[in-house]
Protein backbone atom coordinates (compact mmCIF):
# COMPACT_ATOMS: atom_id res chain seq x y z
CA UNK A 1 0.00 0.00 0.00
CA UNK A 2 2.95 2.64 0.58
CA UNK A 3 4.24 1.71 -2.78
CA UNK A 4 1.02 2.83 -4.56
CA UNK A 5 1.00 5.99 -2.16
CA UNK A 6 4.37 6.60 -3.39
CA UNK A 7 3.67 6.40 -6.81
CA UNK A 8 0.91 9.05 -6.24
CA UNK A 9 3.35 11.72 -4.82
CA UNK A 10 5.69 11.45 -7.52
CA UNK A 11 6.12 14.20 -9.79
CA UNK A 12 7.84 14.67 -13.53
CA UNK A 13 11.25 16.86 -12.98
CA UNK A 14 14.29 17.42 -15.49
CA UNK A 15 17.91 18.41 -14.66
CA UNK A 16 19.77 19.95 -16.42
CA UNK A 17 23.74 20.04 -15.60
CA UNK A 18 27.08 21.23 -16.49
CA UNK A 19 29.73 18.17 -15.92
CA UNK A 20 33.59 18.70 -16.20
CA UNK A 21 33.76 14.58 -17.39
CA UNK A 22 31.40 12.40 -19.38
CA UNK A 23 31.93 9.95 -16.14
CA UNK A 24 30.41 13.26 -14.51
CA UNK A 25 26.87 12.19 -15.88
CA UNK A 26 27.08 8.67 -15.09
CA UNK A 27 27.84 9.97 -11.42
CA UNK A 28 24.70 11.64 -11.81
CA UNK A 29 22.61 8.97 -13.07
CA UNK A 30 24.08 6.88 -10.47
CA UNK A 31 22.57 8.89 -7.25
CA UNK A 32 19.24 9.63 -9.33
CA UNK A 33 19.03 5.57 -9.14
CA UNK A 34 20.11 4.97 -5.54
CA UNK A 35 17.75 7.60 -4.78
CA UNK A 36 15.00 5.64 -6.08
CA UNK A 37 14.04 8.39 -9.17
CA UNK A 38 13.15 6.58 -12.25
CA UNK A 39 14.66 7.83 -15.45
CA UNK A 40 12.43 8.42 -18.04
CA UNK A 41 14.46 10.39 -20.57
CA UNK A 42 18.18 10.84 -20.83
CA UNK A 43 18.79 13.89 -23.84
CA UNK A 44 22.32 13.95 -25.71
CA UNK A 45 25.35 15.01 -23.79
CA UNK A 46 27.11 17.91 -25.94
CA UNK A 47 30.41 19.13 -24.91
CA UNK A 48 30.79 23.25 -24.90
CA UNK A 49 32.37 25.70 -24.38
CA UNK A 50 31.66 27.37 -21.88
CA UNK A 51 31.41 31.39 -21.58
CA UNK A 52 33.00 31.95 -18.44
CA UNK A 53 35.54 29.62 -16.63
CA UNK A 54 33.04 27.22 -14.07
CA UNK A 55 35.60 25.83 -11.14
CA UNK A 56 38.89 26.33 -13.16
CA UNK A 57 36.90 24.70 -16.52
CA UNK A 58 36.84 26.29 -19.84
CA UNK A 59 34.72 23.66 -21.47
CA UNK A 60 31.82 21.03 -19.82
CA UNK A 61 29.94 18.75 -20.83
CA UNK A 62 25.93 19.53 -20.90
CA UNK A 63 23.22 17.38 -20.76
CA UNK A 64 19.24 17.00 -19.41
CA UNK A 65 17.46 13.88 -17.95
CA UNK A 66 13.56 13.88 -17.25
CA UNK A 67 13.17 11.65 -14.32
CA UNK A 68 9.95 10.95 -12.06
CA UNK A 69 10.69 11.20 -8.27
CA UNK A 70 8.82 11.96 -5.06
CA UNK A 71 9.28 15.97 -4.04
CA UNK A 72 11.10 15.00 -0.39
CA UNK A 73 13.55 13.38 -2.80
CA UNK A 74 14.89 16.49 -4.76
CA UNK A 75 15.93 17.97 -1.57
CA UNK A 76 18.13 14.65 -1.28
CA UNK A 77 19.27 15.40 -4.35
CA UNK A 78 20.25 18.92 -3.71
CA UNK A 79 22.23 18.02 -0.37
CA UNK A 80 24.36 15.08 -2.58
CA UNK A 81 25.31 17.04 -5.86
CA UNK A 82 26.35 19.86 -3.41
CA UNK A 83 29.31 18.01 -2.94
CA UNK A 84 29.50 16.35 -5.97
CA UNK A 85 32.89 17.49 -7.87
CA UNK A 86 32.25 16.20 -11.40
CA UNK A 87 28.84 18.11 -10.92
CA UNK A 88 29.78 22.21 -11.95
CA UNK A 89 26.09 23.42 -12.11
CA UNK A 90 22.33 21.77 -12.14
CA UNK A 91 19.27 23.21 -12.17
CA UNK A 92 16.06 20.80 -11.31
CA UNK A 93 12.40 21.68 -12.83
CA UNK A 94 8.82 20.41 -12.96
CA UNK A 95 8.57 21.01 -17.02
CA UNK A 96 5.52 21.56 -18.21
CA UNK A 97 5.11 18.79 -20.94
CA UNK A 98 2.59 19.28 -23.59
CA UNK A 99 0.09 16.61 -24.58
CA UNK A 100 0.21 15.75 -28.64
CA UNK A 101 -2.04 18.15 -30.71
CA UNK A 102 -1.69 20.67 -28.35
CA UNK A 103 -2.61 24.26 -29.61
CA UNK A 104 0.69 25.43 -29.65
CA UNK A 105 1.75 23.11 -31.86
CA UNK A 106 -1.59 23.88 -34.45
CA UNK A 107 -1.02 27.96 -33.80
CA UNK A 108 3.04 28.00 -35.36
CA UNK A 109 1.48 26.17 -38.47
CA UNK A 110 -1.19 29.02 -39.05
CA UNK A 111 1.90 31.22 -38.54
CA UNK A 112 3.75 29.03 -41.38
CA UNK A 113 1.07 29.22 -43.44
CA UNK A 114 0.55 32.78 -43.66
CA UNK A 115 4.43 33.32 -44.44
CA UNK A 116 3.39 31.80 -47.89
CA UNK A 117 3.16 34.16 -50.53
CA UNK A 118 0.47 32.90 -53.20
CA UNK A 119 -0.03 34.77 -56.73
CA UNK A 120 -3.85 32.95 -56.46
CA UNK A 121 -6.73 33.83 -54.09
CA UNK A 122 -6.82 32.29 -51.02
CA UNK A 123 -10.73 32.93 -50.91
CA UNK A 124 -13.64 33.64 -52.84
CA UNK A 125 -13.75 37.52 -51.55
CA UNK A 126 -9.31 37.53 -52.71
CA UNK A 127 -8.58 39.52 -55.38
CA UNK A 128 -5.32 38.75 -57.72
CA UNK A 129 -2.48 40.49 -58.52
CA UNK A 130 -3.75 42.17 -61.18
CA UNK A 131 -7.18 43.22 -59.61
CA UNK A 132 -5.05 44.64 -56.80
CA UNK A 133 -2.76 46.74 -59.13
CA UNK A 134 -6.01 48.16 -60.53
CA UNK A 135 -7.30 49.43 -57.21
CA UNK A 136 -3.54 51.00 -56.16
CA UNK A 137 -3.91 52.77 -59.37
CA UNK A 138 -7.13 53.70 -59.07
CA UNK A 139 -6.70 55.41 -55.17
CA UNK A 140 -2.94 56.99 -56.20
CA UNK A 141 -5.26 58.72 -59.28
CA UNK A 142 -7.78 59.82 -56.70
CA UNK A 143 -5.21 61.15 -54.75
CA UNK A 144 -3.47 62.99 -56.83
CA UNK A 145 -7.03 65.16 -58.02
CA UNK A 146 -7.71 66.02 -54.14
CA UNK A 147 -7.90 69.40 -52.77
CA UNK A 148 -5.27 68.24 -50.59
CA UNK A 149 -2.84 69.09 -53.06
CA UNK A 150 -4.49 72.23 -54.79
CA UNK A 151 -3.62 73.45 -51.20
CA UNK A 152 -0.23 72.63 -51.34
CA UNK A 153 0.09 74.12 -54.39
CA UNK A 154 -1.42 77.08 -53.25
CA UNK A 155 0.76 77.49 -50.35
CA UNK A 156 4.01 76.98 -53.03
CA UNK A 157 2.33 79.64 -55.05
CA UNK A 158 2.22 82.20 -52.01
CA UNK A 159 5.63 81.59 -50.49
CA UNK A 160 7.40 83.08 -53.43
CA UNK A 161 5.03 85.84 -53.24
CA UNK A 162 5.40 86.31 -49.72
CA UNK A 163 9.00 86.78 -49.81
CA UNK A 164 8.81 89.19 -52.39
Amino acid sequence: MTSNMETENKKNYEISFLTHSEEGVGVLVKHLNQLGAEILNEGDIESINLAYPIKKHESAYFGCIHFEASPDLIDQLKEVLKFEDGVLRYLIITPPFMKEGAPQAKEHKIETEKKKPSSEPTSEKGLSNEDLEAKLEEISESLSSEPFDQELSEDNQQTPSAEG
